[in-house]
Parts: C-alpha cells; sequence; structure tokens
C-alpha cells in the first residue's frame, strides 16, 4: 500500500511511505499511515490504532470485547458465561482489569493479559468489589469495596498486594479516576445526600468537591491531558448526559445532548474525542464524539446491549 499527502495548494506530493503485507492487514497499513501522520504534523501519537474494551451481551451473560476505534473487528476475551463488568486497561495496553461476578452476591476484580489470555484475582475481599483503575504507572489499583459495610474506596499496591482504605464516611464512595500525574483521584459519592463527583489526594487526603450545578453527578474519567473530567451529569428535564468539568470546578460544558440515557465516559488518548454508552428505546450502543459536542458517530451496531466503554491509549 502506497500513502502519499499533498499540497493542497500546488497538489504535489510532499510526503509518502510504502507498506508491505497481505491483504489482511489493509486496515491496520491505513490506520498506522494516519497515526504516522498525525504525528508527523502535530508531535503527538494518533488514535488510529487505539482500541476499545466494553461489556456487550453473549447470550445471557454479559463479556468483554475489544473492538478498533471505530467500531471495527469486535473480539470477544472473556466466556465465563454470567456477569463481567467496568473493564479500564492498564497504562501499557497489555491488560484489563474489570469486576468478575463470581455468583450473584460475590464479585471480585481480575486481571486479563491479553496476548496470552491469561487471567487472575487482584481484589477477593468480602462483599462488592467494583470500579477499577490502575494508576498511570500501573503500581497502584483503586476501587471501590462494600467489605467494611459501604462502599469506600481503597488503594492496592499491585507490586505487593497490600490494600489500603482512601475513603471514610457514611456515604458510598465509587468510580475512582486517576489524574495524569497520578497525585489526585476523582471518585462519586453521595455523603451530602445525592452522587456528586469529589477529588483527593492520592493518599486520600484533602478531599474537595468537584461539582455542585445538579443533584446528580457521576462516573467522573479524566483526561488524559488534566484539563477535563468527563462525567454523567442530571440535566433540568431529568435526563442523563454526558459533561465535562474543569479540575478547579471552574468551566463546566455539556457535551452530549438529545434523547437516551448516556453513561460511562472514557477519554481518546489525545483528549479530542469521548467514547460512552447510550440507552434509546431500550438498546444500549456505543458512541465517540467531540469534546465540544460535535462529530456524533455510533460505533457498535450488533445486539441490545453495548455498555462501559474503556478507550485504550496510544501505541
Amino acid at each position: 500500500m502506497d500513502g502519499f499527502v499533498y499540497d493542497s495548494g500546488s497538489d504535489e506530493v510532499v510526503g509518502g511511505k510504502r507498506y508491505v503485507g497481505s491483504t489482511s492487514v489493509v486496515r491496520l497499513m491505513a490506520h498506522r499511515f494516519a497515526d504516522e501522520l498525525v504525528f508527523r504534523y502535530t508531535g503527538e501519537p494518533g488514535i488510529a490504532r487505539t482500541k476499545i474494551v466494553y461489556v456487550a451481551e453473549h447470550g445471557n451473560a454479559r463479556e468483554l470485547f475489544v473492538m478498533d476505534y471505530d467500531g471495527y473487528e469486535p473480539k470477544q476475551i472473556t466466556a465465563d458465561g454470567f456477569l463481567n463488568l467496568m473493564p479500564r486497561w492498564s497504562p501499557d495496553r497489555r491488560f484489563i482489569v474489570f469486576t468478575a461476578y463470581r455468583s450473584r452476591n460475590t464479585q471480585d476484580i481480575d486481571i486479563l493479559e491479553l496476548a496470552t489470555g491469561k487471567r487472575w484475582t487482584l481484589v477477593s475481599m468480602a462483599g462488592l468489589n467494583i470500579t477499577p483503575a490502575l494508576s498511570p504507572d500501573g503500581n497502584f489499583l483503586a476501587f471501590a469495596s462494600s467489605q467494611d459495610g459501604n462502599s469506600e474506596i481503597y488503594k492496592l499496591d499491585t507490586r505487593t498486594k497490600t490494600p489500603q482504605r482512601l475513603t471514610v464516611n457514611r456515604g458510598g464512595d465509587l468510580s475512582p479516576t486517576w489524574s495524569p500525574t497520578g497525585r489526585e483521584i476523582a471518585f462519586t459519592s453521595d455523603r451530602g445526600g445525592a452522587p456528586q463527583v469529589f477529588i483527593m489526594s492520592a493518599d486520600g487526603s484533602n478531599v474537595r468537591r468537584l461539582t455542585y450545578e445538579g443533584d446528580y453527578n457521576a462516573a467522573p474519567a479524566w483526561s488524559p491531558r488534566g484539563n477535563w473530567i468527563a462525567y454523567v451529569c442530571r440535566t433540568a428535564p431529568r435526563l442523563y448526559k454526558i459533561c465535562i468539568v474543569s479540575p478547579d470546578g471552574q468551566k463546566r460544558v455539556q457535551v452530549t445532548t438529545g434523547p437516551g440515557i448516556d453513561d460511562s465516559p472514557s477519554w481518546s488518548p489525545d483528549g479530542r474525542h469521548i467514547t460512552f454508552s447510550a440507552t434509546v428505546d431500550g438498546k444500549s450502543h456505543i458512541y465517540m464524539v467531540d469534546t465540544d459536542g460535535k462529530g456524533l458517530e455510533r460505533i457498535t451496531f450488533g445486539g441490545t446491549h453495548n455498555s462501559s466503554p474503556s478507550w485504550s491509549p496510544a501505541l
């Protein structure tokens, strides 16, 4: 495959590259060329070869699948026949962490190596263990557990397997998301009576409330550049949409509009797009949208349930 770049004014070729391979990898060649162009002209990695892991129905179960960032070539990666939920990538793209339901009353946090299919359990505390998220350096896992009664945020050292409880209050705390520096964690808490987004230091100190507009704000996701936190906001007509807020709380923007329930935002590694799931007329599918609300595109079409997308880091 020969790829060329033309000057739009003179129609002259200003660059090009040849890729050699079988017809089965033509799509990969095109994506690689696109990424190399983005890097050449912006100095930043492109997203054409990124992946999205998500939850999809498979018979009566919910299993994990991985697809290209634009929805092509979905591949099933779990086959438990029950429930696997809330997947998240490791920083090096080698692993997926997720909540695995052993039964209706037992939820562990497992990790799966994509290349080999090897899988093991990271967290198996009493009660519910949900919403896992690995730190930017991969050395810590933040998650929520109800082992002490209500849901609290914990941090697990992935090297020593030592857990540390970070939150202590009567409200429910869950859905931790790391800042790009690894120094702070945003999370959802209903300690004030309704779900809101809070931020704390990675050791559990310096807790502050971030969202104040509306009576429901949840499922935060920190952007790769650190300048925004996406979350699910309930708007005035009581619709669940995707909003973004600056970490200092000074700027807030509603990104998605229209009917349906929008949930589970996740950022592209370049910080320019958000993927999320939306439920319309009883069917849940995955979409992506630019951060200014433009360019909305549906990227799953099969089945009636596709949810909880997580966008991989760039290569």
